[in-house]
C-alpha cells in the first residue's frame, strides 16, 4: 500500500531538512521544495495529497501557491506555517477556503505531526465525500456543466448561472454534522422549486445552478428564498445546526469574459463572502472592480521598482502661534493606466497579501530622505510623520529598518514621528506594545491616529509610549455647534495633557471648527483650512515662508512637541 504523500515548501533549507526527517519517521512519503515555482514543478509530475507550505517565501508566497494548488489539484489538503507576526496575511487565506488550517512556527514537533495527520484524515474524507456526490442522480458532471453552458451562449438563451458554497462546511463537521448529504439535499430542494434549472458538482462543497432567469432581482429573490430560508428551515428540523451558504451569480446578459475566466472569478467572489448567509451578483459594475483590484494587486511591485509612488505632506499648524513645524507624510501613486489610485484601495489590497511589508519599507527610506533634506534647510522644520500598518507593527524587523535608514541618511530620531491607528493597536496589544516601546528607545515619538473611530478608550494609552493623540474628524464632526462634543473634545485634550500628550485635531476644514479646538486647547490642527497635502517644494516652502504665522488670535502657550 502507498504511503500518504506529502508536499513540504519553504525557503529554508534547513527547515526542510528537518521537517523531511520528522515526516519520514512518522511514516510519509516526503517531498520538498524551496520555492513556489518548484512546488508546482513537482505537483505537475507527482501525486501528493497534503501540501504543508510556508507562507512568507520571495517570488511566489505560501498563500499564492496554496491559491493555485486549490484551483489546480481541488483534491490536495493544503496547510500554512508561519509565524504569528504574518497572521493577518495568513486570514485572507483561511477566509477564502484555500487553507484547511493555519499552523505557527516555531512548532511542537509532537503537535505539528498530530495536525498533518488531521490533514491527511481530512484529505481522506474529503475525497470519500466527493465520490458519493459524483455518483448522486440529481448532480452533474462539470464537463456536462461546460457542455450547457456553451449550448445556451450558442442559442442565445438567457439565463443564471450561481456558484454555491457551504461556507460553514468545517463548523459543521467539527459539530459532527455529515455534510456530504448537504448538496444533494440542496440540489434535491433547487428542483422541486424549479425544475429546469441545472445542477453541477464542483467538489469541495460546492455546486453550480444554471437556473433560466434572466433577471438579477428575480435571482437574488430565488437565491434568498430557496437556498437560505426553505433549506435552513427544512435542515433545521432535522440538525441542531444552521448551514451558512455563500453564493456568487452572473445573468447571461452581464457576461464579459470566457466561460473558463468566468467560473473561476465566480469561485474567488465566493471566497470572500465569509459571513453568514451572503451573496453577490457578479454584474459588469462587480466585473470591473475585480479586473481594477487584479490590476493593482499584480502592479504594485512594479510601482515600488519603477518609483511610481510618491510622497505628499500634509502641514500641522501650531495653534499657539501659527508657525508650520510638522507634517504627516502621505503616500500618492499614479498608475499607468488607472491614473491617480487612492491609497485606501492599494493600501488595503497591499495589506491582503503581504506587499504591505515592501510599501512601509519604500516609505520610511523615502520619508527619512525628506527629513533629512527638509532638516537642514527649514530652520521652523521639527518634525515629518509616518504611517505604519497593523502588519508592520507585528514585526520587531521594522525597528532595525527605521534605526538602519536613520543611520544611512544621518537623521536625529527626534525628527521622527511614528502614527498607528488605534485599530492596529488593540488587534494584539500584546505584540504592538512590544515594537512601540522598541521604536520609542530610537528617540522618536509615536502618535496614535484616528482616535475617534474605534476603540476610543485611554486604558491602554497609559500601558504605550504614546507622545501625541490624533483626534479624527469623525470626533470633530460637529463641533462647531455641539456643546457636548465642545465638552468632550476639553475635557480629552485635558486628560492628554495630565499624561504629557499633545492633541492634533485633524479634518479642520472652517474657522468656526477651528475656533472650537483652540478654546478646547488643542496643541495643533490638519486639515483643508490650512492647507491639502501637497508635493515636497511646496511643504519647504511652509517651513521657510510660514504663511499661517499669527494669522489667528492665540489663546494658550504651550511648547511644540509635535
Amino acid at each position: 500500500m502507498a504511503k500518504p504523500s506529502l508536499l513540504v515548501v519553504d525557503d529554508e533549507l534547513n527547515i526542510l531538512k528537518s521537517m523531511r526527517r520528522l515526516f519520514r519517521q512518522a511514516g510519509y512519503d516526503v517531498h520538498t521544495a524551496n520555492s513556489g515555482h518548484e512546488a508546482q514543478l513537482i505537483l505537475a509530475g507527482t501525486h501528493v495529497d497534503v501540501v504543508l507550505s510556508d507562507f512568507r517565501m520571495p517570488e511566489m508566497n505560501g498563500g499564492e501557491l496554496l491559491s493555485f494548488v486549490k484551483q489546480t489539484y481541488p483534491d490536495i489538503t493544503c496547510l500554512i506555517i508561519s509565524g504569528y507576526t504574518d497572521f493577518d496575511s495568513v486570514l485572507s487565506v483561511l477566509n477564502e477556503g484555500v487553507a484547511y488550517k493555519f499552523l505557527t512556527k516555531p512548532w511542537d514537533n509532537t503537535q505539528l505531526i498530530e495536525e498533518v495527520a488531521a490533514a491527511f484524515q481530512h484529505n481522506t474524507t474529503q475525497k470519500q465525500q466527493n465520490n458519493r456526490l459524483e455518483n448522486s442522480d440529481v448532480l452533474h458532471s462539470k464537463q456536462e456543466m461546460l457542455s450547457a453552458v456553451d449550448a445556451l451562449q450558442y442559442e442565445k438563451h438567457a439565463f443564471t448561472i450561481a456558484y454555491v458554497t457551504i461556507d460553514n462546511a468545517f463548523d459543521l463537521q467539527d459539530a459532527n454534522v455529515n455534510t456530504s448529504e448537504i448538496l444533494p439535499q440542496i440540489a434535491s430542494a433547487v428542483e422541486l422549486q424549479a425544475p429546469s434549472c441545472q445542477i453541477f458538482n464542483m467538489h469541495n462543497h460546492a455546486m453550480i445552478l444554471l437556473l433560466p432567469i434572466q433577471d438579477e432581482n428575480e435571482a437574488r429573490h430565488f437565491i434568498a428564498h430557496v437556498l437560505h430560508s426553505e433549506l435552513n428551515a427544512s435542515w433545521l428540523k432535522a440538525e441542531a445546526a444552521s448551514i451558512d451558504l455563500a453564493v456568487s451569480f452572473i445573468c447571461s446578459l452581464d457576461f464579459t469574459v470566457s466561460t473558463h475566466n468566468l467560473f473561476e472569478t465566480l469561485q474567488e467572489a465566493s471566497a470572500v463572502l465569509n459571513n453568514q448567509d451572503q451573496f453577490v451578483s457578479l454584474n459588469n459594475q462587480y466585473l470591473v472592480a475585480k479586473k481594477r483590484r487584479l490590476t493593482i494587486k499584480s502592479d504594485v511591485h512594479k510601482a515600488l521598482k519603477m518609483n511610481q509612488f510618491s510622497l505628499a505632506f500634509q502641514p500641522k499648524v501650531k495653534l499657539e502661534d501659527g508657525i508650520v513645524e510638522s507634517a504627516e507624510i502621505l503616500l500618492r501613486w499614479r498608475h499607468q493606466d488607472l491614473g491617480w489610485v487612492s491609497p485606501a484601495e492599494f493600501i488595503d489590497i497591499a495589506e491582503a497579501d503581504g506587499q504591505i511589508h515592501d510599501i512601509g519599507d519604500w516609505v520610511i527610506e523615502h520619508g527619512i530622505k525628506a527629513i533629512a533634506r527638509l532638516s537642514r534647510v527649514c530652520h521652523e522644520f521639527k518634525r515629518l510623520s509616518i504611517n505604519v500598518s497593523a502588519n508592520q507593527l507585528m514585526n520587531l524587523k521594522i525597528v532595525n529598518t527605521i534605526k538602519n535608514t536613520l543611520e544611512k541618511y544621518q537623521v536625529d530620531a527626534k525628527h521622527l514621528i511614528i502614527e498607528v491607528t488605534e485599530t492596529s493597536l488593540i488587534k494584539n496589544l500584546a505584540v504592538t506594545s512590544k515594537t512601540l516601546h522598541a521604536l520609542k528607545s530610537l528617540g522618536l515619538k509615536i502618535a496614535i491616529d484616528d482616535f475617534g473611530v474605534g476603540y476610543s478608550s485611554f486604558a491602554y494609552l497609559s500601558k504605550l509610549p504614546v507622545d501625541i493623540l490624533k483626534i479624527d474628524r469623525a470626533m470633530l464632526d460637529d463641533i462647531e455647534y455641539n456643546q457636548d462634543t465642545q465638552m468632550l473634545v476639553e475635557n480629552l485634550v485635558k486628560t492628554c495633557h495630565s499624561m504629557n500628550i499633545d492633541v492634533v485635531a485633524e479634518g479642520i476644514e472652517t474657522q468656526e471648527a477651528l475656533e472650537k479646538v483652540d478654546v478646547a486647547n488643542c496643541d495643533y490642527v490638519q486639515g483643508y483650512f490650512y492647507s491639502a497635502a501637497v508635493n515636497d517644494q511646496d511643504i519647504e516652502k511652509m517651513f521657510i515662508m510660514q504663511p499661517y504665522r499669527k494669522k489667528k488670535k492665540l489663546s494658550t502657550a504651550k511648547e511644540s512637541t509635535a
